[in-house]
This record gives C-alpha cells, structure tokens and sequence, in this order.
C-alpha cells in the first residue's frame, strides 16, 4: 500500500491533534479551564485538523488555477508541519501546567499572608 505524503502528514499529526482536544475536555471536565476557553480551543484544533484533511485538495485547487508553481508536499515539509503540531501541543500544555503553578502560587500567598496577619 503506497501512502501519499498527505496522508502521512495527517497519521503523523492526528495524535497530537486528538491529545489537544481531549486535553481541552478534560481541563474543562475538572473544572481549570471555563467553557469560553474550552470552545476556543475545539475551534482552534478542528481549524488545524480541518486544514491537514483539506491541504492536499486546497494545493490541487491552487495548482489547477495556477496559482502556485511549487512541487507538492515534500517529505521535509511533512516533518516540519508535524513538528509544528507537536510544539503547539507541548506550548498548549506547558500553558495549561504553568496557569495551575501560578494558581498555587497565589493561594500559597494568601495563606502566608492571612498567618502573617494571625501572628500580629
């Protein structure tokens, strides 16, 4: 079976793109995340995901009308466009990570805030 560049482009992308949108749920399931930035980021991955599915359609619809002379996806492009998913994933969660540390750091502030003010 010969896979096309595009359909390893989206093998290659589609667990990352997957592990986002269940990410997204379950920040929202327990209660770190609000539905607004819930919805925002479903749309922003099925945009990415929307976008792969359609890349291979959109460069033939781009070529037929001339209006781009490059080759098609080439096995470079399919690394980078994977790496590219890869760091917004990681980006994504090292956001998600660095929000609850903040949280904590807060309540640790206010906790030592109200002993402090016990104490006098």
């Amino acid at each position: 079976m010969i896979f096309s560049r595009y359909l390893l482009l989206l093998i290659f992308t589609l667990p990352f793109i997957v592990a986002g949108i269940l990410s997204a749920i379950t920040q929202y399931k327990i209660g770190r995340a609000p539905r607004k930035r819930l919805i925002a980021q479903l749309i922003v991955w099925i945009v990415v995901l929307a976008g792969l599915v359609s890349a291979e359609s959109i460069y033939n619809w781009l070529f037929t009308n001339k209006l781009t002379d490059t080759d098609s996806l080439s096995l470079f492009d399919v690394i980078q466009i994977t790496s590219i998913v890869l760091l917004f994933y990681i980006t994504n969660q090292m956001r998600f990570k660095l929000r609850t540390l903040e949280r904590r750091v807060q309540d640790l502030h206010q906790e030592i805030s109200i002993r402090l003010s016990v104490k006098k």
